[in-house]
């Protein structure tokens, strides 16, 4: 552990690097409510109307955060759906350098990175799908 003599921060090579969320979520206004509550004036606590709005106002980001979960895994269905009935089906995509690829969907690939049509032995994006034909 090196400690900075000018500042008395110290750093420890083992601590893991941890980047920044980008977003606030339920547990983070959770934690500064707890904090406001922990360190209000106990001459003057927290009016109670205040504490409920902001109760309220945790409750409703929570009920958001779960409708926006829902309407991924609604859309990723969906997805799915369309894709699925392009298998057997000729199609022409455009290929990574900006051609066009003609060719029958041979079967669909599912992963992390979304859904894969595999044309001619070629995984593709559903979005790099120009035209279907029977």
């Amino acid at each position: 552990m090196e400690v900075n003599s000018a500042s008395s921060i110290y750093y420890n090579p083992q601590d893991k690097f941890q980047p920044a969320k980008k977003e606030l979520d339920k547990d983070a206004f959770l934690q500064i409510l707890v904090a406001q509550l922990r360190y209000q004036n106990p001459m003057s606590p927290m009016d109670q109307d205040q504490f409920m709005t902001q109760m309220t106002q945790i409750t409703a980001l929570e009920q958001i955060m779960n409708l926006n979960k829902n309407m991924e895994v609604l859309l990723r269905t969906q997805e799915l759906s369309l894709t699925a009935n392009l298998v057997g089906k000729q199609v022409t995509a455009v290929g990574e350098d900006g051609r066009d690829v003609e060719g029958t969907v041979e079967k669909l690939i599912i992963n992390e990175n979304g859904i894969k049509l595999v044309i001619n032995g070629t995984p593709y994006d559903y979005g790099t799908v120009k035209e279907i034909r029977s």
